[in-house]
């Protein structure tokens, strides 16, 4: 039952990182109206698509990190992660540096 109402909202072009609360109930509504589904199922199928579709999107956003990390890292370009540190090992040798001074 889910997976037809989470193909439903994909399928109205919605995409899975664009699905919203209002685009799941403006499809869960639809189906009470046609009679697909019984009105007292409609907020539990919407609770339930929700979480599939959050935890969806949590996936798709990780699965998409890693691949713009592989990319930068072929590029050889370093990551935030990498910066950061280049960063605190700089101000490391400059306070070193400061310290020789005085």
């Amino acid at each position: 039952m889910v997976t037809d109402i989470i193909k439903k909202v994909i399928n109205l072009g919605f995409g899975a990182l664009f699905v919203t609360k209002e685009n799941i109930e403006e499809v869960i509504n639809d189906m009470v109206k046609k009679g697909e589904i019984k009105k007292d199922e409609a907020k539990t199928q919407a609770k339930e698509l929700l979480n599939k579709v959050l935890s969806g999107k949590k996936e798709i956003e990780t699965r998409l990190e890693e691949i713009i990390e592989n990319v930068l890292h072929k590029l050889d370009i370093p990551s935030r992660k990498e910066l950061q540190q280049m960063q605190q090992k700089l101000d490391e040798i400059i306070r070193k540096l400061d310290a020789r001074e005085d």
